[in-house]
């Protein structure tokens, strides 16, 4: 049966299909998270991770929609940028990287092909420091002057809202003063970046009051409404402040906040019952309890600062019992050490130093005392070396400008054009080059330092950003004997924490390296950058012959940028390379590097490998065979994307290898001063013959002696040795080396 509408009818249904269309392209996006006034926890000193939530007005269809953010603030915005998350239903949930800093006002839109379907946003948002205080009436509200922030930078958040933190702090017992807003005032004055307070303070709890439910002891505190007495005559703790603790420290997030500020000890100290007095091994006992069992609840290592804190009055000034539980925590590196606040008298006391909560003045010292202990240790957590998989980890970080990145040099400095090559991907095709950069199938980075410096001096640096550079060493390592380099872009950064990579280092004693960050991770420029990084490593570690060590390099997409272009202007430093799945094959083209021994592995499925063409992506690596006699290799890895599988890994670490034997001698002593690599002649490795696209998937393919190779010597993969050769065999063959 053939329905027929009228023209009104269809008239009609055009309005209501209209409507309906503009009701999609205005819905409305309410952010649930983060809130107004909310700090976010940084993750390193320049940036922090924003979890965003929303409801929308209505339904949007998931399929092909895109989750954007940016941050508005008062020098300018960020721009743009993908927000990685899903749409279920009405519910948007994304995460997106924000600077460190504030106040943002957070803008979220759904579109799809560029058209606007939903925004949202929330104004005052911070990247800083985010501390939970707990503890007895000195860590609540119970001073003798409320206090108010002298910065804007400042908030408070008491489980469910943030908001500025004056006095009395939300979430906390009493209705006075606190050491927070001046705390908060010198973190923000020295850090430069918004403080968040999340306050659980209950006046006059003893340490028992604070355990998990259950958790016994012999005697009560002298307040027993949040204990109560089991028939076997023990008294437990109904856990109350313990869950409400727990719960503001679980709503913040994983890592969500830097440290807990701890400040209790006076009604466990002294007490006129002396059966309420607890003893200092069971304050300790009770304490370190506590700190593991929230440790263990939340999912991590939440750092813990623990005051000296046991005066009453004049006369009464401490307990050295307490006094020595509390230091001893600190000592077994159970926790951190905070400020002696017993130090804390005369006029810094109420009633005019007779009582035991702080006067105003107080409050402001014991705000600054806070702020004492805990901003060197701050300072520390960025480039503090820590225990890491057998060996020992050191972070630095760095605002470098957009001048340093690959593309802002290639998209602003000319690179030469003979245009005297025809097997190599033409970006002109397919890509967006900048109009000042000059496009040719012969892209040869011979692009100086000099080049760079004028197109700096005529185009400006370009913003900002952070980079972060990560250096692991091998426990017990005399002499680092080379260096692993790898640009943190795609799957660079999980690479770096490897435990079989590190096992690998270990073996044959080598450092690994990572950067990651715009500026950098897509390729060092100028290249002394890295070599001023690995010294300052070299310094810091006690291992100054890092800077001289030679280099095995490896990028993933974009970060060919970094592995293939860097060796062709210092292929004397560099031992061997790695192209993991290339996004743009004109890179690799790089007759500098030719006698590096390359890896250049493509999966098969990578959208990437058929831009424009698989054909001219895959003659890269026997271009530069034929025309410059590269010691190169390609692999394809079938059945797999655009990231490198498990499997891929073994062939890689096998390259790594058997190239570091071939071309490191064995006596080479970095601490000497740059190590002379050995070149291996051509006729003393393998050949393999070429993947085939059109057959596609695992293929048999053919490997033998330099010498005894029957097909076209000029385009085979060149293998450095048998032992390589087999494993690239087996990886073409089956996908797997053993």
């Amino acid at each position: 049966m053939i329905h027929r509408l009228s023209i009104p009818s269809l008239l009609l249904s055009l309005v209501s299909l209209a409507l309906g269309l503009v009701t999609l392209s205005a819905a409305e996006l309410t952010l649930t998270a983060p809130l107004e006034h909310q700090v976010v926890q940084r993750s390193s000193p320049g940036k922090g991770l924003l979890r965003i939530t929303g409801e929308l007005s209505e339904e949007i269809p998931a399929k092909d929609v895109a989750i954007e953010a940016r941050l508005v603030g008062e020098k300018g915005a960020t721009g743009w940028q993908r927000a990685g998350g899903s749409i279920v239903g009405k519910k948007l949930s994304a995460s997106v990287e924000a600077p460190a800093g504030g106040w943002w006002t957070l803008e979220v839109r759904v579109t799809r092909e560029g058209k606007e379907l939903a925004a949202g946003r929330v104004g005052k948002i911070g990247v800083g420091e985010v501390f939970v205080v707990a503890g007895q009436s000195n860590s609540a509200n119970h001073g003798e002057e409320k206090q108010t922030p002298q910065t804007d930078l400042v908030s408070s958040f008491d489980g469910k809202t943030w908001r500025p933190a004056e006095d009395p702090q939300p979430g906390a017992s009493g209705n006075g003063g606190s050491f927070l807003p001046p705390l908060g005032d010198e973190l923000a004055r020295k850090l430069g970046v918004p403080i968040g307070f999340v306050s659980c303070g209950i006046g006059a709890t003893s340490v028992r009051e604070w355990l998990p439910k259950g958790a016994t002891f012999p005697h009560p505190p002298t307040i027993e409404s949040r204990v109560e007495k089991r028939p076997d005559g023990l008294w437990m703790s109904k856990g109350d402040a313990y869950q409400t603790f727990l719960a503001r420290m679980k709503s913040l997030g994983s890592r969500g906040f830097r440290a807990v500020l701890w400040h209790q000890g006076e009604s466990d100290a002294n007490q006129k019952d002396p059966t309420r007095t607890l003893p200092g091994n069971l304050y300790r006992k009770f304490l370190e309890t506590i700190i593991r069992e929230s440790r263990r609840e939340i999912g991590w290592e939440a750092p813990w600062f623990v005051a000296q804190a046991s005066y009453h009055v004049p006369g009464d000034e401490g307990s050295d019992d307490i006094r020595a539980a509390q230091a001893s925590l600190a000592r077994d590196g159970i926790a951190l050490a905070g400020p002696d606040s017993d130090a804390l008298k005369g006029d810094l006391r109420e009633r005019n130093g007779q009582g035991v909560h702080f006067s105003g003045k107080g409050l402001r010292e014991h705000g600054l005392k806070w702020a004492e202990a805990i901003l060197p240790w701050i300072e520390r957590q960025w480039t503090e070396p820590r225990k890491a998989a057998g060996g020992t980890e050191w972070s630095d970080f760095a605002p470098l400008p957009a001048s340093h990145a690959i593309g802002w040099v290639g998209a602003n400095v000319s690179s030469r054009d003979t245009r005297s090559w025809d097997g190599v991907l033409d970006e002109a095709k397919w890509g967006t080059p900048s109009p000042d950069q000059v496009v040719s199938r012969n892209w040869d980075w011979k692009i100086s330092d000099e080049a760079w410096a004028a197109a700096v001096k005529e185009k400006g640096e370009g913003p900002r950003e952070e980079v972060r550079f990560d250096l692991w060493l091998p426990e017990g390592l005399t002499v680092v004997k080379g260096m692993v380099v790898m640009s943190g872009h795609g799957s660079g950064e999980s690479l770096f924490h490897r435990a079989d990579l590190r096992a690998l280092a270990t073996e044959l004693g080598l450092g690994l390296f990572k950067f990651t960050g715009n500026p950098m991770q897509r390729g060092f420029w100028p290249r002394s950058l890295l070599f001023d990084r690995l010294r300052d490593f070299g310094a810091r570690s006690g291992h100054p012959e890092i800077g001289d060590a030679p280099l095995f390099l490896y990028g993933h997409s974009n970060g060919t940028g970094f592995s293939a272009v860097f060796p062709s202007y210092e292929p004397e430093r560099v031992w061997g390379w790695v192209s993991m799945r290339p996004r743009i094959t004109f890179q690799v083209y790089q007759p500098g590097a030719a006698l590096v021994p390359g890896l250049v592995i493509f999966g098969e499925e990578d959208s990437f490998l058929a831009r424009p063409s698989r054909e001219e992506n895959l003659a890269v690596v026997p271009a530069l065979r034929n025309n410059h006699a590269a010691l190169w290799n390609i692999a394809v890895e079938p059945n797999t994307g655009h990231g490198p599988g498990e499997k891929t890994w073994p062939l890689v670490f096998s390259f790594l290898r058997h190239t570091f034997a071939a071309r490191v001698p064995a006596d080479a002593d970095p601490r000497k001063g740059p190590v002379k690599l050995k070149v291996p002649a051509p006729e003393s490795g393998y050949l393999g013959e070429n993947w085939e696209s059109e057959k596609g998937g695992y293929q048999e393919l053919t490997i033998a002696p330099f010498a005894g190779f029957s097909g076209d010597k000029g385009a085979a993969s060149w293998l450095v040795n048998a032992a390589y050769a087999a494993d690239w065999q087996a990886f073409q063959r089956v996908g797997e080396v053993k």
